[in-house]
């Protein structure tokens, strides 16, 4: 089967939203156990790409994407290109193309229609995000069922340096999030508010399709299932995702003492055409880095 194939059936029916929310919806991710900050480093740095390369720089040229920024805040730009990325190219629960690039993801879809399903569009603002000069990283978010993950969801993690910390932004529904007090949140916060069942305020441009996203059922009945385990590719670069003669490393945030899953397409494995290295921590402090 191919790569392109699997990626795609681990995130279908992303918008299989139940309409109310299930009493038991949170139940998994409010027992699992803590996490561990004590345990050591068992993983390589993380790394982000100059938005100097030729490839970042020919995508920052081609789209205009400084244009498109601005010159606003820093949290503004990435807002902006965050919006501005959501109207280039809907979600589609789709098989991803074989070329997961930002230029040949919209290119695909203006010269044929052709969508993407999360983990496209996912990499495509990744690397919209590098070109403009900012650490971001792909998140592969998780519920804890093994070995085919029970609802699967394909985020960002920007780093902001003006507020100085990791920002959760969701393409596919033009989505961030803020506490009671407007303050942007973090995946890690989204998380443990969630866990805890403190308020968190959707931006009111979110939508799906130009349908406005329902918060209710976009976090709590959908995120909430999917925050359990979260997994990042070690080095955030121009068409990352590319597997064919590479040897490709992730890191899995599990919560302490969880069971690992024995067989996913990003757990450690040797095949014909490349080499996936997959690294386990319970330490979200050292998973959450700051770059």
């Amino acid at each position: 089967m191919a790569f392109f194939f699997v990626i795609s059936s681990l995130f279908l029916s992303n918008k299989s939203y139940a309409g109310i929310i299930k009493n038991d919806t949170l139940a998994v991710l409010r027992k699992s156990p803590p996490y561990n900050n004590s345990t050591s480093k068992t993983f390589p740095d993380f790394t982000y790409q100059s938005a100097t390369d030729t490839n970042l720089t020919k995508l920052r040229n081609v789209y205009k994407l400084d244009e498109i920024a601005g010159k606003g805040k820093d949290i503004e730009r990435a807002i902006n290109l965050l919006g501005w990325f959501h109207n280039q190219v809907p979600h589609e629960d789709v098989k991803n193309i074989p070329l997961l690039t930002a230029e040949n993801i919209i290119e695909t879809y203006r010269s044929t229609k052709y969508a993407q399903g999360c983990y496209g569009l996912a990499i495509a603002m990744n690397e919209i995000f590098l070109s403009m000069g900012f650490n971001s990283r792909i998140v592969i978010c998780f519920s804890n069922q093994y070995p085919f993950p029970k609802g699967g969801h394909v985020i960002n993690s920007v780093y902001i340096p003006s507020l100085q910390k990791w920002i959760y932004m969701d393409p596919q529904e033009n989505a961030y999030i803020k506490d009671e007090k407007g303050n942007f949140l973090s995946i890690a916060e989204v998380r443990q508010h969630l866990i805890d069942g403190r308020p968190l305020v959707l931006n009111s441009t979110a939508n799906y399709h130009g349908v406005p996203t329902d918060k209710m059922e976009y976090l709590y009945n959908f995120m909430g299932t999917r925050m359990y385990r979260f997994i990042c590719p070690v080095n955030s670069h121009y068409s990352s995702e590319t597997r064919d003669g590479k040897t490709l490393e992730y890191v899995e945030l599990l919560p302490y003492q969880s069971v690992e899953p024995p067989f996913s397409i990003y757990e450690t494995q040797q095949t014909l055409k490349y080499r996936v290295v997959c690294f386990h921590t319970s330490n979200e402090k050292l998973f959450w880095q700051l770059p």
